[in-house]
């Protein structure tokens, strides 16, 4: 298993607009959540806040992690200055998650569990599986086998779906875990799957990230 690795945080600073606004996807699973009278949320690698915060706001009991400390200590102060709540806000890794079974009606993953290899992405599954309550859900991305750095010869091959990227900035040296459409059918057997989507994100420059957006309940 490879060793796991922070984002360099201190790279992006603070006040980043992108790193501060929450993803399109909250909106949807925080309602969601709400109707389904979830109240406990995990953030799986929390960033700079964007999703602690807005569930917050929203009326969540919020716990949440990250690998760096920067990071950790970014969210807590800013709940501060805009006086919310937050719960257990810890530096952790996500291969041993430090909260107790059954703990969370739901959580968020945007952009994390693939920052390791397959042995890895294993063992954090079966972590979400264990702190997640029964019937709980964990919306997640994963990388696709599609993207240009998991077919990139000058980044490092670790396994048939790991590659360590090469390049300046926050990510330069970090695990990634890519997967493709046969993974979906194999990987996510202690789960009922509510919907995965296979997400090609076009940008303006021509590029593309794609994404596999994965929703889970736990059986």
């Amino acid at each position: 298993m490879v060793e796991s690795k922070s984002w360099k945080w201190e790279m992006v600073g603070k006040d980043d607009n992108y790193w501060n606004t929450p993803s399109p996807e909250i909106y949807y699973l925080c309602e969601k959540w709400k109707n389904q009278n979830f109240k406990t949320f995990l953030d799986i690698g929390c960033g700079l806040g964007r999703h602690s915060l807005f569930m917050a706001k929203n009326g969540f009991d919020v716990s949440g992690f990250d690998l760096s400390e920067f990071s950790v200590n970014t969210v807590i102060e800013k709940a501060k200055e805009n006086n919310l709540t937050l719960n257990k806000f810890v530096v952790a890794d996500m291969l041993n998650l430090p909260f107790e079974d059954n703990s969370f009606d739901c959580m968020l993953a945007m952009n994390v569990i693939s920052h390791t290899d397959k042995k890895g992405f294993m063992q954090i599954l079966s972590e979400i599986n264990r702190v997640l309550k029964q019937k709980g859900e964990v919306y997640f991305t994963v990388g696709s086998k599609e993207s240009f750095w998991f077919n990139n010869p000058a980044c490092t091959y670790v396994d048939e779906n790991t590659r360590i990227r090469v390049e300046d900035g926050p990510e330069n040296g970090i695990p990634h875990f890519y997967m493709g459409d046969e993974d979906c059918f194999t990987l996510f057997n202690d789960f009922d799957i509510i919907e995965i989507k296979n997400v090609r994100e076009l940008t303006q420059y021509g590029n593309f990230s794609p994404h596999y957006h994965i929703f889970l309940r736990k059986k």
